[in-house]
């Protein structure tokens, strides 16, 4: 596989280690991209650490790799996928909540029905399959996500800003709830979970997502909860985050690296 980084954060920076230390044979990175222009630093230092050339996103492009593992963020989602997409490299879609995005959906769902290729990993979560069994028939009644994490994994979310919320440092605080739609919006670095729950589900506008901040909690939580006609799903999933990003959970960078692993097998 002639595989293309799109983002040098966290999740990118996870996958080129996996490939640089043999874990994912068969997988060459031929281009490591960001958002930016020209190049980051980050970017030229996970190009270095996996042979491979340091580009733009339309260089990235240009190269037109067999895959593109997308972990740049929802804004950078909803500008380069569908180019990515007519250039005829398949995606892997790590920022979900962009798919929310009708216009985008549109347009990708346009490329699908021509063969375009598209894959979105659970992340950090899963039961996804089960909350889709129960929505097979329309059946899916209710459908609820609650995540909790550490207030530094939350700071600087556009909600609490607008809101002007400070996160206590003594006790938990249930800082938002409402739609997965609105949630992507006040919260895009965190919720990307809500975003995959929705599209397994039955819509951004009938997913709950409750969010609690809690200084006491070592991991995140994400506690899900679905019920319909054939039944009830409960999941319930700790993940540790991510050493080099505290807002990202490690569990969804390993999810990268197992879809890029069963692609190539």
């Amino acid at each position: 596989m002639r595989l293309g980084l799109l983002g040098a954060g966290s999740i990118g920076g996870t996958v080129a280690k996996a490939v640089a230390s043999g874990q994912l044979p068969g997988v060459e990175v031929v281009a490591v991209a960001g958002a930016s222009t020209p190049p980051s630093e980050r970017v030229e230092r996970i190009a270095a650490l996996v042979g491979a050339e340091a580009l733009d996103v339309g260089g990235m492009i240009q190269k037109r790799p067999d895959w593109v593992l997308e972990a740049a963020g929802n804004q950078a989602t909803k500008t380069y996928l569908v180019p990515l997409l007519d250039a005829g490299s398949g995606v892997i879609v790590m920022s979900i909540g962009a798919l929310l995005d009708e216009t985008l959906h549109q347009e990708i769902r346009e490329r699908q029905r021509r063969g375009g290729r598209l894959i979105t990993p659970s992340g950090a979560i899963g039961g996804l399959d089960a909350v889709a069994a129960l929505n097979a028939r329309g059946g899916l009644t209710s459908a609820r996500i609650t995540t909790t994490k550490a207030p530094s994994g939350l700071e600087g979310a556009p909600y609490l800003l607008e809101h002007g919320i400070e996160l206590p440092n003594n006790r938990s605080l249930t800082v938002f709830e409402g739609t997965a739609r609105e949630a992507v919006q006040g919260f895009p670095a965190n919720v990307n979970v809500a975003a995959a729950l929705s599209l397994a589900g039955h819509g951004a506008d009938k997913t709950v997502v409750r969010i609690i901040s809690d200084p006491a909690t070592p991991r995140t939580r994400h506690a899900i909860e679905a019920s319909g006609e054939a039944g009830v799903v409960r999941v319930e999933i700790e993940a540790n985050p991510n050493p080099e990003n505290p807002r990202s959970s490690y569990l969804a960078a390993l999810s990268a690296v197992a879809t890029v692993r069963s692609l190539v097998s």
